[in-house]
């Protein structure tokens, strides 16, 4: 089963993310990093399926984040959730190499449904 590894450091997000991705959603574990250096040393040392991250980290934004993902795995899938979501920031996104980006206001429920979609959970 796909691994997902969750980058954001709001503890009550990042808790609701936890429980999302948790037993019963298809996904095999849950890895979790506050920062954008952590979250590329646990890539590197787990390999995660799926990465979902926030656009603003203490360390570095979520764009940048991205793109030192993806110089590690090109192919690794990654979701960006932010509260300010716009056309321009998804274009941004995108351009970095981002999946998908997602509202952190909207339900989860679309962001599990897109996550399994991606990692081919039926």
């Amino acid at each position: 089963m796909p691994m997902v590894l969750i980058v954001n450091d709001d503890s009550a997000f990042q808790k609701q993310l936890r429980t999302a991705f948790g037993q019963g959603s298809g996904f095999d574990a849950c890895i979790e990093a506050r920062k954008g250096a952590e979250a590329l040393a646990k890539t590197k040392l787990r390999s995660p399926d799926l990465v979902i991250l926030d656009f603003s980290l203490p360390d570095m934004s979520g764009l940048q984040l991205a793109e030192e993902l993806k110089a590690i795995t090109a192919e690794l899938p990654i979701f960006l959730l932010t509260t300010d979501y716009n056309v321009k920031l998804e274009k941004k996104a995108l351009s970095c190499g981002i999946t998908a980006v997602f509202s952190k206001l909207d339900d989860l429920a679309t962001l599990l449904a897109n996550a399994r979609a991606m990692c081919g959970i039926e």
